[in-house]
């Protein structure tokens, strides 16, 4: 829930750095955002870089490629009209790339948890809890006019990433869509919630193989199983009104905002192309 716009809403593909940087610091970024969390002994460091190593060879070999032909479909695609079903056909393909990784994950993430002591387990559940109660605070401060003034801006400097400076046609839609989509804060922090209270019980009940598999599996893999009905049909609708607004930016855009997108679909495929063929 952590982790830019046309392309990365549409893609959720790296957003907003090179792919060659982002692989070429794999092997440090991993471990430091680990180590914010918990801390490893020396065996389970060497696992997991082994862990590191292994994954990114696959998705090298096998991801790689699946998101460099979606790439390519987009920017034809993006030559185009679009419509709504186009729109939110990239989105679920950019969610299933996500997915994808994580399932692959699982049975090396199951073994390193089982090695975790109980002090580890503590160690990680503290944190986790410290950015919920810090996230909690965050957004309790802040009223819907501010939620939607920081969304719009976030969005604004995420398009300008892609295509450009936006005009006030581009503006209007973005502040629409913030304005009138439906306000899931409450929902999405006590999904948090419940989020956290299977992934506490997955760790202390870590010695059961099968039973952690199956929780990381719905926490990761299948998390919609966990939002219940109201949350996801209010998630589903968001994402319609989104794709409307994406719809109405790409309408709106001039010949040099073409220019530049295409160009930075462009730079990205040729990352691809030299990580896919990298030796």
């Amino acid at each position: 829930m952590k982790r830019c716009l046309l392309v990365v809403l549409l893609l959720g593909l790296l957003a907003g750095c090179s792919p060659r940087f982002v692989y070429g610091w794999l092997d440090w970024i991993i471990p430091w955002q680990v180590d914010d969390y918990v801390t490893l002994n020396r065996d389970q460091e060497s696992s997991l870089d082994f862990m590191i190593g292994k994954q990114v060879r696959w998705h090298r070999a096998h991801e790689l490629p699946l998101y460099l032909a979606h790439l390519e479909r987009l920017q034809r695609d993006l030559a185009e009209p679009l419509d709504q079903e186009l729109v939110l056909a990239h989105m679920q393909e950019a969610s299933e790339h996500w997915y994808r990784l994580f399932a692959k994950l699982l049975p090396d993430l199951v073994r390193l948890i089982q090695s975790f002591s109980d002090e580890q387990v503590e160690e990680m559940l503290a944190q986790v809890n410290k950015d919920n109660a810090e996230l909690r605070e965050e957004y309790g401060d802040m009223t819907l006019e501010e939620r939607i003034k920081r969304a719009n801006k976030r969005m604004d400097k995420s398009m300008r990433k892609w295509i450009g400076k936006l005009s006030p046609a581009q503006k209007a839609a973005i502040a629409d869509y913030n304005r009138n989509r439906h306000n899931t804060l409450e929902l999405w922090l006590a999904y948090r919630e419940d989020w956290i209270a299977h992934f506490s019980d997955a760790l202390y009940n870590r010695a059961d193989g099968e039973r952690l598999k199956r929780e990381l599996t719905l926490l990761l893999v299948t998390p919609d199983e966990l939002k219940g009905q109201q949350y996801l049909s209010q998630i589903l609708d968001n994402r319609r009104r989104l794709a409307q607004g994406l719809i109405t930016i790409h309408a709106e855009m001039t010949p040099r905002q073409t220019r530049k997108l295409n160009r930075e679909l462009d730079d990205l495929q040729a990352d691809l192309e030299y990580l896919i063929h990298k030796d």
